[in-house]
């Protein structure tokens, strides 16, 4: 009995090997079989395309399309999948069939058994599971709707022409130098029988990065997959990955396809090494106003270096300084960014600063300071245009220069500029005419730009500009307030928007205004410039409604509505009323003086009737200082020393019309004190009769008289009657009890101690006697004496007390 041959294990090299012997060794079938074979299929399939031909033809009026293969993939040990795209006037309900059939040879008779597959209604792929992929398959998909059946041309490919390996396994992945970097990988499985039969493709990017690099890779001898990755950064963090596809052999491409790459493998992470630093730092300055001293603040300020130009950790950075002619000179050494220095203000300074990492220092950065003023004539710099980059950006374009070792720095800040505002800047080198700036930029807010070209590290041009990154409508309106009113029109002004609230270029202003009784506003639109107008046309005492509205190119912005009452006047009207009326008043005062001066005797007459006065009188030589009234028939001697006493009889010689006894009665009870102030001396002692008068010693005293003008007006009569225990009674004035009482009338005993006081007058005129006096021609030359006498001999009031009548 034969041995049964044995099969080797499946998806195994030999079994692979295997069934490629038996397919090229199969017995093809005879011409006439195959001939009679294919006539048969052939006169089916035409009956079918006829009927469908046929049904289309009646349903839809089109024929339908034979549908098409896209293509088709191989996964090793899985399945044979194509792709097709799904024929639109079929509808879609069509099912799509895939058939598959592996072939003996190069697609010359069938092998096995046609094997296929559905697809999902609505997708456009589906797989056949086959256990060979080393041999050739014919495959055709056919489509079937209403009774309807097309198919696709027969396609012949070989399992390996459209094979997609498995991703590979990086196993390793580190860096050995600071610019390079090892990887290994392998391949799964036994998909290939040796490594040089597939190709690869290795990628890597910085993590920082989005872009990959690629490499391609083929190995050259049967040795696990590894490779040196160079030309990279140093000090930098890469993502590594693999990919591979098989190189199949020009036999297999019958059907015209190709291997896929296969997917990519898990990313693997290396970092390379560090090396010195490539670049220096960028390097500027911000310099401060010198002191009363002559020295200044100088802050050294640097930019920290990219990763690929620190190419490590930075451990610091040294600043120097230099003066012309003399070695540079440490002056700090710091991880800060910064350095603060006080130097002379009229001195210039060579700086230098470098970065420092564990390799090694990077080249120096170098910074020239003039002296404080001395840049004051650098020539412009080229127009630089700046346009808007978004909410928070600014664009700067500029012409490349003429020399390539030019550098440029931007500084840039908000308006308007605070005393201890930071600055930005940035450094920006020649190659590249263009710059974008996003740091520290916000909407809405005015910057200036500063550019500076330098050269060996010494400012050579500058210019400035300022832009806005995006203008937002102001923040609020400018203050309305009225300058004047008037009763038919007002004066208005505002304030000037500060910089940093108009959120871009102001273009206008616009004033509302509304009068008393109209429903609408009136606009009146003015230039960003004008900052005042008038509104016209308004009615006296009226009230008018007033807001102002302001706008840029971001929008625009109302402000508070202002209520204005117009006057009823307008200015100087008043004060010509009032000065109209006060000319005329002194007009009619000047005519009414005038006239007064031109009538002033008349008027005087009326006004002021003359009145004698009694300085040219004779009652100006006839008053003494002092004289007391006796009405007792004697005189005490106590008094005589600083009174002149007169009995009544003697001041009835005055009087002649009056008797005695009368005037008795008409001075009991009453006591008078007539006060005239005058710088009189008291009369000596005259005699009487020829008889000379005593003293208040009993001497002779000689006859002196002193005259002096008696004031009229202050003349003045005072009774005092005051009771025996009065305290205001004055030894000078009561005269005490006298010792000589009158016999012959009782009552004038009882009314002892009283009498009349008379100053200033003088006894040669009161009684007429002495040398060179005269006697009184007539009492009408005294009328103060004369209405004296009256009041004291005539009063009011009888003594019946009836009201006497007036003569």
């Amino acid at each position: 009995m034969a041995e049964k041959a044995s099969v080797p294990t499946p998806n195994s090299v030999a079994h692979r090997a295997w069934r490629v012997k038996i397919a090229f060794n199969q017995k093809p079938m005879s011409r006439t079989t195959g001939e009679a074979q294919a006539g048969l299929r052939e006169k089916r399939y035409t009956g079918l395309s006829f009927y469908g031909l046929f049904l289309s033809l009646y349903f839809s009026g089109v024929a339908p399309r034979t549908p098409k293969l896209e293509y088709c993939v191989s996964f090793w040990a899985k399945n044979i999948t194509c792709y097709w795209n799904p024929l639109q006037e079929m509808g879609p309900e069509t099912t799509y069939r895939l058939h598959i059939t592996e072939e003996a040879g190069r697609c010359q008779m069938d092998f096995g058994y046609t094997r296929s597959c559905t697809a999902t209604q609505g997708d456009g792929a589906c797989g056949v599971p086959v256990e060979n992929l080393f041999a050739f398959y014919k495959i055709n998909l056919t489509a079937e709707s209403r009774g309807v059946q097309v198919s696709s041309p027969e396609m012949c490919v070989h399992g390996m022409s459209i094979v997609k390996l498995s991703a590979p396994e990086v196993s390793i992945a580190e860096a050995n130098q600071s610019r390079c970097f090892y990887l290994e990988w392998s391949t799964p499985g036994d998909e290939v029988l040796s490594l040089l039969e597939t190709e690869y493709e290795i990628q890597f990017r910085d993590v920082a990065e989005t872009s990959w690099m690629q490499v391609n890779f083929t190995l050259f001898e049967n040795s696990p997959g590894f490779a040196n990755i160079c030309h990279v950064a140093p000090f930098t963090n890469y993502s590594v990955r693999v990919r591979a596809r098989y190189l199949h052999e020009v036999s297999f491409a019958v059907g015209g396809g190709r291997p896929f790459w296969s997917d990519w493998s898990r990313e693997r992470f290396v970092r390379t090494l560090p090396e010195a630093p490539s670049a220096g730092p960028a390097l500027w300055r911000k310099l401060g106003h010198p002191d009363g001293y002559g020295n200044r603040v100088v802050v050294l300020m640097w930019k920290p270096l990219t990763p690929k130009e620190a190419n490590g950790e930075i451990l610091g950075y040294s600043l120097h300084s230099q003066k012309r002619g003399e070695p540079a000179i440490l002056q700090c050494f710091t991880p800060d960014l910064q350095c603060s220095l006080l130097l002379p203000a009229g001195e210039e300074f060579t700086f230098l600063v470098v970065a420092t990492n564990i390799v090694g220092m990077s080249p120096p950065t170098k910074l020239v300071v003039p002296p404080s003023g001395g840049q004051e004539d650098l020539p412009s710099l080229p127009p630089v245009l700046v346009s808007p980059a978004g909410d928070h950006g600014l664009l700067l374009r500029w012409p490349l220069p003429d020399n390539p070792m030019t550098v440029y720095i931007f500084e840039w800040g908000q308006l308007p500029t605070k005393e201890g505002r930071d600055v930005s800047w940035r450094y920006q080198p020649a190659s590249v005419g263009h710059a974008l700036i996003t740091e520290a930029i916000e909407p809405g807010k005015l910057y200036e730009l500063k550019i500076f070209a330098l050269i060996d590290g010494r400012i050579w041009t500058s210019g400035s500009t300022s832009a806005y990154s995006k203008q937002i409508a102001p923040r609020r309106a400018p203050t309305l307030y009225p300058v004047r009113v008037w009763k038919s029109r007002v004066e208005l002004q505002w304030e000037i928007l500060p910089l940093e609230e108009r959120g871009g270029v102001i273009r206008n202003y616009t004033v509302f205004y509304k009068k008393e009784g109209e429903d609408d506003h009136t606009a009146v639109v003015l230039d960003s410039s004008v900052h005042g107008c008038f509104i016209e046309g308004l009615a006296p005492s009226s009230v008018v409604t007033v807001f102002i509205t302001v706008a840029n190119d971001g929008g625009s912005t109302d402000g508070p509505i202002v209520t204005i009452h117009t006057k009823d006047s307008d200015y100087g009207e008043t004060e010509i009323l009032s000065s109209a009326l006060c000319v005329g008043f002194l007009f009619v005062l000047l005519a009414g003086s005038l006239a007064c001066l031109w009538k002033h005797q008349l008027l005087r007459k009326y006004l002021w009737p003359p009145i004698p006065d009694p300085a040219k009188s004779n009652l100006a030589t006839w008053a003494p200082q002092k004289m007391f009234l006796d009405f007792s028939p004697c005189r005490p001697e106590k008094w005589s020393r600083d009174y002149l006493t007169l009995t009544i009889n003697d001041l009835l010689r005055i009087l002649p019309s009056q008797s005695e006894e009368m005037g008795r009665k008409a001075f009991w009870g009453n006591q008078w004190l007539a006060d005239v102030p005058g710088p009189l001396q008291k009369p000596d002692p005259i005699t009487r009769n020829g008889s000379p008068s005593w003293g208040s010693r009993g001497q002779p005293q000689s006859h002196t008289s002193s005259w002096s003008p008696v004031v009229y007006s202050r003349v003045i009569v005072v009774e005092k009657n005051h009771g025996p225990n009065d305290p205001q009674r004055s030894p000078r004035h009561l005269r005490p009890p006298s010792k000589c009482q009158d016999p012959e009338n009782p009552a004038l005993r009882s009314k002892s101690g009283q009498g009349v006081w008379l100053q200033n007058f003088t006894y040669e005129a009161l009684l007429d006697v002495g040398p060179g006096s005269r006697a009184f021609g007539s009492v009408a030359e005294f009328p103060l004496l004369v209405s004296l006498a009256e009041g004291i001999l005539h009063p009011t009031e009888s003594p019946q007390g009836t009201p006497r009548k007036k003569p």
